[in-house]
């Protein structure tokens, strides 16, 4: 009968997994219902799914969806400001008449922004202001996107509302997830270097300003507000205060406040406390909106991880994956990292998807949680800037009117190494 149950699972998993990947059925309600057809194949009861799947796993992830709802007011907040905007100005700047400076301090200004963004709005606020800077230099506008993107994804490797999903999704400790994102957000870091050396020697680059759409000069001087260069700190401030050993929420308070107050000249932001406050309360409002579809996801994640985190789920699936993980930590590490791809297109290893159903078994019939919470993240560094089925990709691809698909191609192979570098970091942590 547990082979019978067994199969049945698989079924349900690459039934509602297809319908994801191919975007017949959203990807909530592909979830939802997979999580449903998990605890009714795996023999849980009426009760057990009302009370524990849907009830219970509506609050599993209860600590991302706050850390989500305080980060993306960060996000508004540095968005309102002009402090996003006078990071990507300064960094424009700084690169001068360089092409391969103005890209690669574009890129880590956009990696620092997204330690704090959330959500597609504030994803094309950004890109809106560094495409045209990199066109007018005369980078392709496929090059410009895929250099975009990876820096996005460098940058929400250190959004700690991330870092607290990836920890709540297994249960294991935010320590775990901090240790293994420093050396692999290096790792990202030196490929999208890489990325823009390597684009800058292939393409033909202009050494003069594109006469279209204005000189990057002109681009730049067009560009907002003038806010006090320290306040450029703030995004990456509850990063610093999380790794020094600040709890999540307070470190997003500080950030908020710091934002606040110090992006006004002078002391305006404390001589003038009813505008400040007026500030931080709508950017919190608009958090609520900008973080609402991550939540929403989050809970239909967290029916999933009830329903194969259920007893006997996790004892009917236990025989055949042991038969599959390999024990050997080299071979664990190779099959992964050849693996790591199918984190595209909502597939098996994005943990925004079917991913989270599939770590969530592993963990409960027996393999570290850190291990495979972070080879399972590590993936996610092929899926986070090269998914067509990403929204901030399928915008991309539209708005420097290129193929989603052609984007995918030109920064994979520099994304699918910082995932090997994440999985090798993963084995050495928590699985030698």
């Amino acid at each position: 009968m547990s082979i019978l149950n067994a199969v049945g699972i698989i079924a349900v998993f690459a039934i509602f997994g297809l319908l994801m990947m191919t975007e017949l059925v959203p990807t909530f309600v592909a979830l939802a219902a997979m999580a449903l057809g998990i605890a009714v194949v795996g023999g849980l009861g009426y009760e057990q799914i009302l009370n524990d799947v849907i009830v219970g796993g509506s609050t599993r992830l209860s600590a991302a969806f706050v850390a989500v709802f305080f980060g993306a007011a960060l996000g508004a907040i540095v968005e309102q400001t002009g402090i996003a905007e006078d990071l990507v100005k300064t960094a424009a700047e700084l690169g001068g008449d360089s092409p391969f400076m103005v890209a690669v301090l574009l890129y880590v200004a956009v990696a620092v922004i997204a330690t704090s963004i959330s959500g597609l709005g504030a994803f094309i606020m950004i890109a809106t202001i560094v495409f045209p800077i990199m066109v007018s230099i005369g980078f392709p506008r496929k090059i410009a996107a895929g250099i975009v993107l990876l820096g996005y994804a460098n940058g929400v490797m250190f959004n700690p509302a991330n870092w607290v999903f990836y920890a709540d999704v297994t249960g294991i400790q935010l320590q775990s997830v901090m240790v293994w994102a420093l050396p692999t957000g290096a790792a990202a870091l030196l490929a999208g270097l890489g990325y823009i050396t390597f684009q800058t020697r292939t393409s033909s680059l202009q050494a003069t300003w594109a006469a279209e759409g204005g000189t990057g000069a002109e681009n730049i001087e067009q560009m907002g507000s003038n806010v006090p260069t320290y306040a450029l700190f703030a995004p990456v401030l509850p990063v610093v205060l999380v790794i020094a050993g600040l709890p999540v929420l307070p470190a997003f308070v500080v950030g908020i406040l710091f934002a606040a107050v110090f992006s006004k000249p002078g002391a305006k932001g404390l001589t003038n406390p009813k505008q400040t406050l007026n500030q931080v309360t709508h950017a919190f409002h608009e958090g609520i909106s900008n973080a609402a579809p991550a939540i929403a996801l989050m809970v239909a994640i967290g029916w999933l991880l009830k329903a194969v985190f259920a007893e006997s789920v996790a004892t009917t699936m236990e025989p055949l994956l042991s038969a599959i993980i390999p024990e050997n930590m080299v071979l664990y590490a190779v099959m992964f990292i050849v693996l790591a791809p199918l984190a595209l297109y909502r597939g098996p290893l994005n943990l925004w998807g079917l991913g989270s159903g599939i770590i969530g078994v592993l963990a409960a019939i027996g393999v570290n949680p850190a291990l495979i919470t972070t080879t399972a993240v590590s993936a996610l560094r092929v899926q986070a800037p090269a998914d067509p089925t990403n929204t901030h990709n399928a915008w991309t691809a539209d708005e420097m009117g290129v193929n989603v698909n052609a984007i995918t191609k030109s920064v994979l192979p520099f994304a699918w190494l910082t995932a090997a570098v994440g999985i090798i970091a993963s084995v050495y942590l928590f699985g030698v």
